[in-house]
C-alpha cells in the first residue's frame, strides 16, 4: 500500500473564513500556511492590534486526494487552485514569512504592471489618473497632459491607487 501523494493548492475560502479553514485543516488534514501581518487600529482610545491575512480569502495547503475531497466537504472552501510550481511559490511564502519576522512594517500591497491605468484614490493628488511607469524597483505614474503633449512623472504610494479600466480599452 502506498502514501497518497500530497498536491500544493491555493484555497480559496469564503470571506472571512481563513482562521476557520485553519482551525480545520490543524485536525490532521495536511500542511497548511495563513500568511498574516498586524494592524494596529484605534478603538475607543486604545490601540488594538489584529492578525490579519496577507493574501485575504486564501490559504496555502499540502493535501492529499483524499484530503482534499475532506476539505471541500467542509463548505468552507469556494475553490481549490491547484500550484504549477510549488517550489517557487514556498519559495514566495517563505520571504514573506522571513520579511514578517523583522522588524518592517509588512501589508498587502496592489500588484500593478507597467502599462496599467490607475486613479489615485488618496491624499493631494486625488482623483488623478495615469499609467504605470517602472524602472527596475521603482514604479512611478506618468500623468498625461494630452493638450500639451507631454507627461509628468509622479511617485505614489501603491496602496495609495486603484486600478481602473485601460483607457485603450474605450
Amino acid at each position: 500500500m502506498t502514501a497518497n501523494p500530497r498536491d500544493w493548492y491555493v484555497l480559496h475560502v469564503k470571506p472571512r473564513t481563513e482562521k476557520k479553514v485553519m482551525q480545520y485543516l490543524a485536525l490532521g488534514r495536511g500542511f497548511r500556511h495563513l500568511p498574516v501581518y498586524i494592524k494596529v487600529t484605534k478603538v475607543q482610545r486604545r490601540k488594538v492590534r489584529r492578525e490579519l491575512p496577507i493574501f485575504p480569502g486564501y490559504v496555502f495547503a499540502h493535501l492529499s486526494p483524499d484530503e482534499r475531497l475532506a476539505v471541500l466537504k467542509s463548505n468552507l472552501i469556494m475553490h481549490p487552485i491547484p500550484v504549477p510550481n510549488p517550489r517557487e511559490m514556498i519559495h514566495q511564502l517563505r520571504q514573506i514569512a522571513h520579511a514578517g519576522r523583522g522588524t518592517t512594517e509588512m501589508r498587502p500591497a496592489n500588484p500593478f504592471k507597467e502599462g496599467d491605468y490607475v486613479r489615485v484614490k488618496y491624499g493631494p493628488m486625488h482623483g488623478t489618473e495615469g499609467y504605470v511607469k517602472r524602472e527596475g524597483a521603482k514604479a512611478t505614474i506618468v500623468l498625461n497632459v494630452e493638450a500639451l503633449g507631454t507627461a509628468v512623472e509622479v511617485s505614489v504610494s501603491p496602496e495609495d491607487v486603484e486600478l481602473v479600466k485601460d483607457k485603450r480599452d474605450d
